[in-house]
């Protein structure tokens, strides 16, 4: 039992998980997640696809090796950091009366004692009277460096995934130029949306920006993998779609409105006769009777599109398929088909405030571990009339040669 718990709490056992975590969240940044089965397919290939979704890899931060991986890497840091405070705590007196009890390794003459007493006050030493002899110590919170880098670590884990689990996450369709507005007060406007580049390859960007509350804006492309954020909310480029442009027209008063349709729905203004439409398809292919097969799906942008509508007219349903800048009347009302609008799906995910506040705290947390661990090692020196001793648990050679050159002798060759 007690191996299995050293090796739970062993340095190796972190770094192996620490790896495993980057490399999933490496995985999770490069394919895209929480699609559907034919997305991987266009986009990797059949063979690469299959391994994808039977791995999971298609939805990587809830996968069960991932929450698996998280939680025994809390464990580890949990026993690293928890377990073991009450050694770290009594460290600093143990450095101390080690200091008082060691050897001196070496010898003062005349006034040297005092010489160095002043210079390591000068340095920031704090001098404690200790039997015949006076002990001098520095960094001794550098003693819990170690033990606040796991914790932080620890931290970030258990703040991270509370604002993961208590985010409000929500799909949205928003039609370039459009805004729309959040329960929070957080505005966002899509400018522009495109599937293809200027070379023709596929690459989904929406133009949008972002109004907080507070009136902070931020404006920028989004695309797959790289989301935008303000104040607490992100914003990622989810899925796409092409919407049937319509121009309504009432011939009699000269009235229009230009209408955007994203499902089958009926055109009318009497509640009787109209335009049923039904869908519009990314292209055709007309074969040598003249007959029409229409091209159901697309990757890309929609190249020669074709609106498949119906005639409602005095009872009677008429079949139509019409291009962009065909019109159709019925009655008092023409119908214009216009150039279908490419639209972007947005997933909008809102984290609380108060957990961003707790995850940017435990970051500074980690920043001042980090500091207590490489730039603040704990030192004592012993010092009496004799001689003198550095007792450190790191290797303390810059401060023994300026020791040297403070009493103008020969460095010592080590520590205790």
């Amino acid at each position: 039992m007690k191996k299995a718990i050293d090796f739970l709490r062993s340095m190796r056992f972190g770094m192996i998980l620490l790896v495993l975590v980057m490399l999933l969240g490496f995985a999770g940044s490069m394919i895209v997640q929480q699609r559907e089965p034919m997305e991987y397919v266009r986009r990797y290939g059949e063979g690469a696809a299959k391994v994808i979704l039977a791995t999971g890899l298609d939805d990587v931060f809830s996968a069960p090796y991932f929450i698996a991986v998280l939680a025994a890497l809390s464990v580890n840091l949990l026993l690293c950091s928890i377990v073991r405070f009450p050694k770290v705590r009594g460290a600093a007196g143990r450095l101390k009366k080690q200091a008082e009890t060691c050897a001196m390794k070496e010898n003062l003459t005349g006034g040297d004692a005092k010489k160095l007493g002043d210079f390591l006050k000068a340095r920031g030493f704090k001098a404690s009277e200790a039997q015949s002899r006076t002990v001098y110590i520095k960094h001794m919170a550098g003693f819990y460096g170690s033990f606040l880098t796991h914790l932080s670590f620890l931290l970030i884990l258990a703040v991270g995934a509370a604002a993961v689990l208590t985010a409000d996450v929500q799909d949205r369709i928003v039609m370039p130029g459009e805004t729309i507005e959040l329960d929070g007060g957080m505005r966002i406007t899509v400018h522009s949306f495109a599937i293809e580049d200027e070379t023709g390859r596929l690459d989904f960007t929406s133009d949008i920006e972002m109004t907080a509350p507070d009136g902070q804006t931020k404006r920028g492309e989004i695309r797959v993998n790289e989301p935008m954020t303000l104040s607490g909310c992100k914003v990622y480029q989810q899925t796409y779609g092409t919407a049937g442009a319509v121009r309504v027209s009432n011939l009699i008063n000269g009235a229009s409105e230009d209408m955007t349709l994203t499902e089958p729905c009926m055109l009318t203004l009497d509640g009787i006769s109209g335009m049923f439409y039904n869908a519009v398809y990314p292209g055709y292919i007309e074969d040598e009777d003249g007959s029409i097969t229409l091209i159901t799906s697309s990757s890309g942008a929609y190249a020669d599109p074709v609106y498949d509508v119906m005639s409602v007219a005095e009872g009677d349903m008429t079949a139509v398929l019409a291009f962009p800048g065909e019109t159709l009347t019925i009655g008092d009302v023409s119908f214009t088909m216009l150039d279908p609008v490419s639209y972007p799906g947005l997933r909008i995910k809102e984290t609380s405030r108060v957990l961003l506040g707790a995850l940017y705290a435990v970051f500074v947390l980690m920043v001042a571990a980090l500091y207590l661990c490489f730039f603040m090692a704990p030192v004592a020196v012993a010092v009496d009339e004799t001689g003198y001793a550095v007792v450190s648990p790191k290797t303390q050679t810059g401060l023994m040669l300026d020791i040297a050159a403070v009493l103008e002798t020969k460095p010592a060759e080590g520590g205790a």
